[in-house]
């Protein structure tokens, strides 16, 4: 009989999905760092902010009780420790590590922190429990599943409470909502939308509806798998249209990097190295094979 092939099981795209996760934050957060290098000194110091505003509206830990001139010193220590959560398959430390300081540069102080900030710091905490090394810790102790199942739980809650958001609203229906988003003040686009293009305002109705849809109806992919593909594609173009149109990539692409991590997009297989099927093997008989006959010389009769 010849030997089964190897077969890739859904625990083992769901480990690999967690096991990839803490790489694609911390290549992501290190960008987004050395981005911001050349104004940290700006936005960390008393130019912008007065001392008091800053008091009123931080937490402990912030990097603005730290001296400006220890601020690059913080800032490379948080960009080796995304690359190393990257680049090597120990993450633990590294993203202990990133994880308070992201805290202290980000998410401390209400006036510089932004809704990207806190979803990079929740998969900075399933990085921290579930993520590397963890999933495989995790699996041996047959737990498998537990980080991918709370990571989804989140990613469900996010998606479907912000799409209940603006379905109580009339902007997303009529399509000033999508219209606004994509004309706001906020930087360059990488594809500009012409004013003309007001006229077209059932595309923008469209555009307001499928948004509305793809975020309310993300609980289906628990219990639909084969509608799963649908809306989770939608949501990765979803994002990609606003990294385009509204230049938000750095949040389009951790958004992006969340859902194929936690719903074993086949995206992920690229990196997956290849499993091959084991060797067929010839069949051994259980006893040997006679090479003499019964007449010969050396026994028998003729």
């Amino acid at each position: 009989m010849q030997a089964q092939p190897v077969q890739r099981t859904s625990d083992g795209l769901v480990l690999w999905g967690m096991y990839l996760l803490p790489k694609g934050i911390g290549l992501l957060l290190s960008l987004e760092m050395i981005q911001l290098w050349p104004d940290l000194e700006l936005l960390y110091s008393h130019h912008l902010l007065s001392a008091s505003h800053i008091q009123q509206y931080q937490l402990p830990w912030s990097m603005f009780n730290i001296n400006t001139d220890l601020i690059y010193v913080f800032a490379s220590l948080y960009i080796l420790s995304g690359l190393f959560m990257c680049f090597h398959s120990y993450t633990f430390l590294p993203t202990l590590s990133l994880f308070i300081l992201h805290y202290s540069f980000f998410v401390a102080n209400s006036v510089w922190n932004y809704g990207v900030d806190y979803l990079a710091q929740t998969g900075l905490f399933f990085s921290l429990l579930f993520g590397g090394r963890q999933a495989l810790q995790l699996k041996s102790l047959g737990l498998t599943n537990l980080g991918t199942t709370f990571f989804r739980l989140q990613l469900t809650v996010v998606y479907f409470f912000a799409g209940l958001g603006k379905a109580f609203g009339e902007t997303w229906w009529n399509g000033e909502a999508v219209w606004k988003a994509i004309h706001q003040p906020i930087g360059a686009s990488y594809f500009s939308v012409p004013l003309s293009a007001y006229r077209y305002e059932h595309l923008w109705v469209l555009l307001g509806i499928i948004t509305i849809l793809l975020e309310l109806c993300y609980p289906l992919v628990w219990i639909k798998k084969n509608i799963r593909p649908l809306i989770i594609n939608g949501i990765i173009l979803m994002h990609i249209g606003i990294a385009l149109s509204m230049c938000l990539l750095h949040f389009a692409l951790l958004m992006i990097w969340y859902n194929l991590c936690a719903w074993d997009h086949p995206l992920l297989n690229i990196a997956k190295p290849n499993i091959k099927p084991l060797e067929p093997s010839k069949p051994k008989l259980q006893v040997p094979i006679a090479t003499e006959t019964i007449n010969t010389t050396k026994g028998g009769t003729k």
